[in-house]
């Protein structure tokens, strides 16, 4: 009976296996990176803070957070905008976003 059951499991996935969609020409299966998406280099911080921020939210209260907090938030939206497709940030713009934002922040 067990045997039964297992086959016909591997059966169904099989068949699922099979309507799995092809991934579009041009892209290779498995990458979520969408090529000539990321922001200019030439933006300064100020204008990747207003542009990126805003593309999904309202801009935020830029409240008292510590560098590596501001970092692990900034990381998380930039995945993000990657999976949804929106315009991110590239690794080299987002030290200096990080800094901005530190700079910006109001007193606790």
């Amino acid at each position: 009976m067990a045997i039964v059951v297992t086959v016909a499991i591997a059966a169904l996935f099989f068949v699922l296996f099979l309507f799995i969609p092809e991934p579009p020409a041009g892209k290779k299966a498995g990458t979520s990176l969408i090529q000539g998406r990321s922001y200019s280099p030439d933006l300064s911080p100020r204008d990747l803070f207003q542009v990126a921020c805003s593309q999904c939210h309202n801009l935020p209260p830029l409240t008292h957070r510590n560098r590596e907090d501001w970092r692990i938030l900034v990381l998380k939206m930039n995945r993000k905008m990657l999976q949804t497709g929106k315009k991110y940030l590239s690794s080299d713009q987002i030290d200096p976003l990080v800094s901005y934002i530190l700079s910006q922040q109001n007193s606790p």
